[in-house]
């Protein structure tokens, strides 16, 4: 069953000692599902468009799907190296994650994770994702 739901994320990205931090607060689903949870929110992206991000969540391992001109399937596992398509407008790229932190509470998810492209390591990275439940139901 889904339920409708407010969604905070918070994502941290550290490039050569710099740290630049985003938040967002957006509306959007939480669904429990037979494996694991589903949270389904929309942003903005830089252009102003709409986007939908996806978050699926199995076990340990996380994966997040983003809709738009910079359309991404990204999976986050604690422990193992995944490689990841990010579509841009010029083309796409082919990008790796490695899994260093994967804590998940009732109402809250946190990761931590590495990106390399061609096994150079771009950013480290932290995502928080909390959500409160708006009572409502969504079929």
């Amino acid at each position: 069953m889904k339920q409708n739901a407010t969604i905070f994320v918070k994502g941290v990205q550290s490039v050569d000692g710099e740290r630049d931090t985003i938040e967002l607060s957006s509306e959007g689903t939480v669904e429990t599902t037979p494996t694991g949870l589903r949270l389904s929110y929309n942003e903005l992206d830089e252009s102003g468009e709409m986007i939908e991000t996806v978050v699926t969540v199995v076990g340990e391992t996380v994966k997040i799907d983003r809709c738009g001109a910079n359309e991404m399937s990204m999976i986050v596992q604690k422990g193992k190296h995944r490689k990841c398509t990010y579509n841009t407008p010029m083309g796409a790229l082919l990008i790796g994650t490695y899994g260093t932190l994967f804590l998940q509470g009732s109402h809250s998810l946190k990761l931590k994770y590495d990106l390399d492209m061609s096994a150079v390591l771009m950013s480290r990275n932290e995502l928080e994702i909390q959500y409160t439940l708006d009572g409502s139901t969504e079929q």
